[in-house]
Formats: structure tokens, sequence, C-alpha cells
């Protein structure tokens, strides 16, 4: 039975009655443009959440981070579109490892021939403000490579403009986001009140490098144990005053006293074996976090002759427990490298997808890129240095 060409029906009663598919056709274009009017009333497109489809990626930096970055984007069921790098064969060669993936040059390129939805930046820092300020100017999101820019005043540069074109901005502090650590904050309330946090970076980053490139190597490394301060601090980290110490060359110590709690970082170039570790000392224990592997577990802070006895054992059978088990957590996640990396990247896009702000906070964000200036200036100078956070 033929039904009246007039008849409107019960599923779109804005519409008359219609062959199915011309009834979904009318439908599409009916919110293409309420989308447009939207976006006319609000400003970017990419201020408003993207939903129900893959995330558009494209990577500036095809080197060593640019090749971790492409792995964590297609773990994250992002769409990766395009390999930006000066070097035309390097970006070429990592594009070819993944299907359907342009090779371009630059930012400009990458921008002009893909409609990408975000952009990692894996470059050299002293090329991040601009690659990033390109990207955030064309409406895209922007996960970027620590420390976002080479001083604060340029961090804060992109922060305001990304809140002008409506993205986001994230810095990869990737050491965050470890199990570890997300355990570790769990931990906290059993360890009673904090008194000191104590971080330790012994790293092989010198090796291979000039002298003269060895205290821009600490400078890059110093974001993540100011991160961590950051996380850990009650309030956050907002020192007035840090004390800082540079032995030699590749060498760097500095502490500052927050809120009660004192803070000590320690980077070497040189000390032997390479090690990355936090521990968070309280009232009532201690917790050990190895941020290499990215485990923590908790050191109970019972005093007795037989607990002194029995430490040393007690202690390397939590460590072996939680490094086990942390073993087996990423070899079921194919968590290969960089401990961390993996959530933030599955965090950042889905604060994407649903507008939701960025688990890592811009305030967050520039409050390390300040403190990291007063540590990182007159780094060259040997000796103890008292820096104001003025």
């Amino acid at each position: 039975m033929r039904r009246s060409q007039g008849r409107s029906s019960p599923l779109h009663p804005i519409y008359p009655e219609l062959p199915r598919e011309r009834t979904f056709r009318e439908g599409r274009r009916f919110l293409a443009m309420l989308r447009a009017q939207v976006i006319m009333a609000t400003g970017p497109i990419e201020s408003l959440a993207i939903e129900n489809r893959r995330l558009r990626v494209g990577i500036v930096g095809a080197g060593l981070m640019g090749q971790w970055h492409a792995y964590e984007a297609r773990k994250a069921q992002g769409n990766l579109v395009a390999i930006a790098d000066c070097n035309l064969e390097a970006a070429s060669r990592l594009a070819r490892t993944f299907q359907g993936v342009e090779a371009c040059v630059d930012i400009e390129e990458l921008l002009s021939r893909t409609s990408c939805d975000l952009v990692h930046i894996c470059t050299p820092i002293a090329t991040h403000e601009q690659i990033a300020g390109t990207a955030l100017e064309a409406g895209k999101h922007v996960l970027i490579e620590k420390p976002a820019t080479p001083d604060a005043e340029g961090t804060q540069r992109l922060i305001q403009l990304a809140a002008r074109r409506g993205v986001l901005i994230c810095p990869v502090h990737q050491f965050v986001f470890q199990q570890g650590v997300m355990k570790a904050r769990r931990l906290l309330d059993r360890i009673g009140h904090v008194l000191h946090l104590e971080a330790i970076f012994c790293t092989a980053g010198g090796v291979g490098r000039q002298e003269s490139e060895l205290d821009s190597v600490v400078a890059e490394i110093l974001p993540h144990p100011l991160s961590l301060a950051q996380v850990f601090l009650p309030g956050g980290m907002v020192p007035d005053t840090w004390m800082r110490l540079r032995p030699r060359v590749g060498e760097f110590r500095a502490m500052a006293e927050v809120s009660g709690v004192t803070v000590s970082v320690m980077i070497s170039l040189q000390a032997r074996p390479t090690q990355c570790t936090l521990k968070i000392f309280g009232a009532a224990g201690t917790i050990h976090l190895d941020l290499f592997h990215g485990y923590a577990f908790i050191e109970p802070g019972a005093v007795s002759k037989e607990r002194k006895i029995l430490r040393p054992f007690d202690l390397a059978a939590r460590r072996l427990a939680a490094a086990s088990i942390n073993l087996a957590k990423r070899a079921l996640s194919r968590e290969r490298a960089y401990p961390g990396l993996t959530r933030l990247v599955a965090e950042f896009y889905a604060a994407i997808r649903t507008g939701q702000c960025a688990p890592f906070t811009t305030e967050a964000m520039l409050n390390i890129a300040r403190v990291r200036d007063i540590l990182v200036e007159g780094m060259s100078r040997d000796g103890y240095t008292a820096v104001s956070h003025s």
C-alpha cells in the first residue's frame, strides 16, 4: 500500500515521509548546517569536541621521539596522516612504515596538504615555539615535547595563543602518567605527613656530546623532576628560593622548601649506574619510584630491632615484586618504552574528543617553565647559588 506523499514520518516529524536514503541525506545536511552555525557563533571548530571518528594526527620531527609518538598515535586509535621533518628523507622513511602517511618538509606543508586535528611536536627545543605557534594559529591542538619553549615567556605566549584559538596545548611530561606515579599518588595517605622529595636522574644523555653541550642536556632533563614535584607537593611547586649547585659541567643539584616539604634534585650525566628514581619520605613510611621502568612500592616506617635487621631483605623483596608485576603489565599493554607516554597520549586524545581540559594543565605547565628558568639561568657558573622565584 502506497503512503501519502505529504504524510509525516513518526521518526522524522520535521520531514515528510521520504525514502530512507533521502531522509538520511537530508538529516546529514541539516546537521552540517547546524554545525556551521555553531562554528560561526563560537569561533574555531577545533574548540569543539570531536566525536565518533578517529583523530587525524600530524607529527613534526622524524627522530627517535617522533618515531615513538607515531607509534603511540596509532596505538591511541589516531589516524596518522602526515610526518614532517626538515630532512625529507627521514620523514619519508618514517612515513613508509605506516600506510597512507604523507611525508612533508615542514609544518606549513603539513598543514597545507592535510586536514589534521592535532600536531605532535618532537623537534629541537629552539624550533618549538615557531612550529607550535603555526599549528595553534591554524586551529590545531598541540602535544609538545618538553620543555615546550626555551623560556617561560615563550611558553606563556603559546598558552595564550591556544586559549584565543580555542584549542588544547599539552606538554609531554610522561613521567606523571606512569603506572608507578599513579600508584604513588594513591599511597600518599599511607606514609603520613610528607617531609621530603628526592629525585635522582643519572643518565647517559651526555654520551657522544661535546662538553659545551652538556649543560643544555641537563636543562632538557630538568622538567622531569620539576613535573613530579608539581604533582606531589601540597598546592604545587611554588618555591620562593632555590639553592643551586653546579659542581662541574653536566652536573646539577638543587634544593628548595615548599609548604614545609623539602625538595632535592640531582641530575648527573657522569654518575653510574644510570638510574631515574624518586623517593617520597613521610612520617610513617617512604614511597620508592623507579621512573625508568615505571613502578612504585611503599616501605613501611615501623621501627624495631627486627625491622632493622630484616630491612635489606624486605626492601629487596618489595622491589622484586613491584618490578615483576610492572613488567607483566607493560608486556600485556604493549608499552615498549617511555612509561607513561601511552597514557598521556590516550588521555590527550580523549580530552580533544570530549571537549575537556588537557590532562596536564597549562597552569602547571607555566609554573614548571618559570622554575626551570630560574634554575637554568647562569647554569654555566660553578658553585652554590641562591636563586629567587621573582
